[in-house]
């Protein structure tokens, strides 16, 4: 249940985010428009009573200086301006009183003087915008532009074009209703468009963490299909690479679990019974020596199987810690020899030791590469026929800083599509190469982890003797 929270979380804070992000960008974006559309309206509205105001003024400037006024052509005028731009008009002379008004404005105002900043401005010859009720003229707030009446540079009056503020905020509030109402249409389409993107990008990471969840019981088969160049793409590619490798260490781990269980239960198994013979006395006593000798070569085996695991599980931990010194590898690999010489002797093997130099020294882990020495002399051993022939080889190349160990044998060779593989924990040839089958299969899985820590190389290759042939290489002293 905690995890479906979680799953409609994710969902619904996605949306959330992008709603608040839209409902930002929205309110900034109407407060903008607002602003520029009050300040766009009333630069109109000024702009338009200048001109009307001018026009006036500048037809009736002369008649003004010569005090000759034709009333009712000046009413006219008045009529059709403020027909036109909805605006009142008032006339003053230089004297600040009212000559004429025009019809929404109250006659009584006719005669009277008006004296505040505003007349006083625009009678010193100043054009002036102001927003206010004109000394009590009106009722509600104007918007009023005063303009002077001029005749050879001397104001002799004049002409005031008055528009009521709020009307000017009607329209303003009527365009933003407009783009609120688009907003709100704009917001619903983008709830639903947020709605279904939400949606397709949680549902890959709705599949992933159940998918988490499947491979965390431990089935490692399920895979994802997101089909997506994006950064979604990636990580479901991601998790399928991560569940392919878990698969295979799974499968590393059974065949890891299998086969140490079949090394182990040969030995545990002729050891149960040569103990429970000698119990039953079954085994004559002269035979006891014998048989104990055999019980002791299978507890070996053990040993040397256990100690292969460890040493094993070590180097693919990264826990392999190295003592590197310098030594004389040719002298190492005669001292491996002289271990093997019973061995040798017992199958009638031929053995060659090829050297470039009487002493080469490396810089290595004498102990380890003693290790690595004897798993593959010991492979060669059990792959070689009676009869053959085993050749170790160092060589040193030209303007080179490492030496090249090469261990040949003429047996049956392995083949070159398994010749990667032997390096595999527990892997074993097949019957061709496999008439020894008594190894554990970690022997050169645990060289390739010592060579590969030092930072070298080793592989298989063809033998020129017929067999295979393990080289690795290993690093000069001094170098």
């Amino acid at each position: 249940m905690k995890l479906m929270a979680k799953k409609s979380s994710l969902f619904f804070k996605q949306t959330v985010i992008y709603i608040l992000i839209f409902f930002s960008a929205f309110v900034i974006m109407a407060g903008s428009v607002y602003y520029f559309c009050t300040n766009y309206y009333y630069e109109q509205k000024e702009t338009q009573l200048k001109d009307s105001a001018r026009t006036i003024a500048g037809q009736y400037g002369r008649a003004f200086s010569s005090g000759i006024i034709n009333a009712y052509e000046l009413m006219d005028k008045m009529e059709i301006i403020e027909d036109y731009t909805g605006t009142s008009i008032f006339l003053i002379n230089s004297f600040g009183r009212v000559l004429a008004v025009s019809s929404d404005i109250a006659q009584d105002w006719v005669g009277q003087s008006i004296t505040n900043e505003t007349i006083k401005s625009v009678l010193e010859g100043n054009i002036v915008t102001v927003r206010g009720k004109i000394g009590g003229m009106f009722s509600e707030n104007m918007m009023t532009v005063g303009y002077p009446i001029m005749s050879n540079g001397v104001a002799y009056g004049g002409i005031f074009l008055c528009s009521p503020v709020p009307e000017i905020q009607r329209t303003i509030f009527a365009t933003v209703e407009i783009i609120f109402l688009s907003g709100i249409l704009g917001l619903m389409l983008a709830v639903v468009m947020i709605y279904f993107f939400s949606r397709k990008l949680t549902k890959p990471l709705l599949e992933m963490n159940k998918a988490a969840q499947i491979i965390a019981d431990g089935n490692f088969d399920r895979r994802l299909d997101i089909k997506s160049n994006d950064e979604i793409g990636q990580l479901g590619d991601s998790f399928n690479y991560m569940a392919e490798s878990l698969e295979k260490k799974e499968q590393e781990r059974r065949l890891f679990v299998a086969s140490v269980a079949h090394d182990l239960r040969s030995p545990l198994t002729s050891i149960q019974g040569f103990i429970q013979a000698m119990k039953d006395g079954m085994i004559p006593d002269d035979k006891y020596d014998y048989y104990l000798d055999i019980i002791f070569d299978e507890t070996k085996r053990l040993a040397l199987l256990t100690n292969n695991i460890v040493d094993m599980g070590k180097t693919q931990e990264s826990v392999l810690e190295l003592n590197q010194t310098d030594f004389d590898l040719n002298g190492l690999i005669r001292d491996v020899l002289d271990v093997f010489e019973q061995r040798f002797r017992e199958k009638n093997i031929s053995c060659r030791f090829v050297i470039d130099e009487k002493e080469t020294y490396v810089n290595a882990d004498k102990k380890e590469i003693h290790r690595v020495l004897h798993n593959l002399i010991d492979n060669a051993v059990k792959f070689t026929p009676e009869g053959g022939t085993i050749e170790i080889e160092t060589t040193v190349p030209k303007n080179e800083n490492r030496v090249y160990v090469a261990v040949n044998d003429s047996g049956s060779g392995i083949p070159e599509n398994e010749r990667r593989k032997v390096f595999e924990a527990f892997y074993k040839a097949d019957a061709s190469r496999g008439c020894d089958k008594t190894g554990s299969g970690l022997g050169l899985c645990a060289a390739k982890e010592i060579i590969n820590a030092h930072g070298e190389i080793i592989y298989c290759k063809e033998s020129k003797l017929g067999g295979a042939k393990f080289e690795f290489t290993l690093k000069l002293s001094g170098q």
